[in-house]
């Protein structure tokens, strides 16, 4: 989206170049077109489907599901629902305000956000931790991200994942796969990825699939903003220890 940037923050951290870089062309150039079209965009809405390997006693990992539906208005217009282990929850900015709400408990908080979306989710992930997931791919730098932290980066050729033919693109390093699924369409947009942690037991891994995409809509503004409810209460929250 035009002056919209939205960080994915990578549930594994990203580590620094390895000897002997293996560098694609086809895969940059089919994300740099990805970020292209994104990037032309002035409003979108998606459904995001997200899985989390986490430890567990007797098992070493279970698998936590989180299925969430996201609007956004460039450059300051977002709405994230979210359904998963965390409950039902609601992320509301209208360029001003930043509430978080949750409708398991029937309460919110808000608090001052920044004057867009991309300072927003970085102010908030930083000071309290709010995760916005799979954003990553609307950020114009990701094809830079990419080549500044891994050592490969390569076209795996066209797979068919989620009833789309896809170009499968596939990032290493000593610590990460990164695989990503462009659609092989007119729009390029992102379908699948999936993490996986190379330095932990198993390789646990995180997913998250794309559905139903729409391109510009048009988003009544009153979606963005948060009405309490009737018996809702407002709660601090503290922000995150630094």
């Amino acid at each position: 989206m035009k002056k919209l940037l939205l960080a994915f923050y990578l549930i594994l951290p990203i580590s620094s170049f390895a000897q002997g870089e293996k560098i694609d062309s086809v895969a940059v150039f089919i994300l740099d077109h990805m970020s292209a079209v994104i990037g032309d965009l002035q409003s979108c809405s998606y459904q995001l489907s997200t899985s989390t390997d986490k430890p567990a006693a007797d098992v070493k990992y279970t698998k936590e599901h989180t299925e969430n539906e996201v609007f956004m208005q460039g450059p300051d217009k977002m709405l994230v629902h979210q359904k998963g282990h965390k409950g039902h929850r609601g992320f509301f900015y209208n360029g001003e305000f930043f509430t978080h709400y949750s409708y398991s408990e029937n309460n919110y908080t808000t608090v001052h956000a920044p004057d867009n979306i991309i300072s927003m989710i970085d102010s908030m992930n930083y000071q309290y931790g709010v995760e916005f997931p799979a954003a990553d791919f609307f950020y114009p730098t990701l094809t830079d991200d990419l080549l500044d932290h891994f050592d490969t980066l390569v076209y795996l050729g066209n797979k068919y994942v989620e009833g789309k033919d896809c170009f499968h693109i596939a990032a290493s390093n000593e610590k990460q796969n990164v695989q990503i699924w462009v659609a092989n369409d007119a729009m390029n947009l992102p379908v699948k990825l999936i993490i996986t942690d190379k330095e932990k037991a198993l390789a646990p891994q995180y997913e998250a699939t794309f559905h139903e995409w729409k391109i510009n809509p048009d988003l009544p503004p009153s979606i963005f903003e948060f009405t309490p409810p009737p018996g809702a209460r407002l709660i601090s929250i503290l922000p995150k220890p630094h």
